[in-house]
């Protein structure tokens, strides 16, 4: 349960400022209320307890939740631009549709969190734990997962377009008709050996997969325009309607794979299909989606 007075002070920015930069030993104790009909925007919240509390449509822009302890929280659509959660304990949390671009999320806690929707883009989440996560149709562009852990994210149909996921763990992670164009999957945690991943549908334009282990791989439709597939093991993948365009596959390995080949050209090591991508099937994946 809460603190009465701790909520009370909750709804004065002033006094409550005040009162936590007079007595900093304090935790407050915000735990299991609702929150979301305060037009307050309170900054200072780090180390708060709000375990179970609710956050909704709240413009939050810039608040320090530095350590809080949110687990189990909802925060769905809330403002959370440039907020800072580092090292804050999310597990659980739902963030649905929140708008948190530039937000710092260092070492935190996602575990199991709910980022459907969520616009995250230029985000900080060095060393976060997002196992299990669900971030499907989310926003991640140009953000930071170095030495993130990411393993079994659902992540399908989000934009991770130019990321750094330099020593992140992927393993298991789930990319289907995610965006990863030029987001060096070479860097992360498992190399080479992309085989654990998840990656029907994903957009994979401009990206270095020189050398990778993709054996056996569900790759149909996946877009390889322009990506440097030299040295690739893709032996027994399932290629239909892949899509290639200036695709570089000198030394590629393509023995056993499912291919039209009378639908692609290649010429001086470089594959291009003779067809445009295919669009038409987002509601077969929702479907497909909803069913697994």
């Amino acid at each position: 349960m809460a603190n009465p007075e701790h909520l009370r002070l909750f709804f004065e920015d002033k006094r409550w400022d005040a009162w936590r930069q007079q007595y900093p030993h304090i935790t407050p104790d915000l735990s299991g209320s609702d929150l979301s009909g305060g037009e307050t925007c309170n900054y200072a919240l780090q180390y708060v307890d709000a375990l179970g509390s609710t956050f909704h449509y709240m413009n939050l822009a810039c608040a320090n939740f530095d350590g809080a302890l949110l687990v189990d929280a909802s925060l769905s659509v809330a403002l959370l631009i440039e907020a800072s959660f580092i090292g804050a304990d999310l597990q659980g949390a739902d963030l649905f549709a929140g708008m948190c671009s530039g937000v710092d999320m260092s070492s935190a806690n996602l575990r199991g969190a709910f980022l459907v929707s969520v616009s995250m883009n230029d985000a900080k989440l060095c060393g976060a734990d997002l196992r299990k996560a669900t971030i499907r149709k989310a926003r991640l562009e140009r953000s930071d997962l170095r030495g993130a852990n990411l393993a079994g994210i659902h992540a399908s149909e989000c934009a991770i377009y130019d990321a750094n996921v330099a020593d992140a763990d992927l393993t298991g992670a789930d990319f289907r008709w995610a965006s990863l164009s030029r987001t060096n999957l070479l860097e992360a945690r498992n190399g080479l050996d992309l085989m654990h991943l998840k990656l029907r549908g994903a957009a994979l334009e401009g990206t270095n997969l020189r050398g990778v282990l993709m054996r056996n791989m569900d790759l149909r439709k996946v877009d390889f325009k322009e990506a440097d597939l030299r040295g690739a093991d893709l032996r027994g993948a399932d290629l239909t309607k892949a899509y290639f365009e200036q695709t570089m596959v000198a030394d590629t390995l393509f023995d056993g794979v499912l291919l039209d080949w009378d639908q692609v050209t290649r010429s001086n090591d470089l594959l291009t299909s003779n067809y445009k991508l295919y669009f038409d099937d987002w509601e077969t994946w929702d479907k497909e989606e909803d069913e697994e």
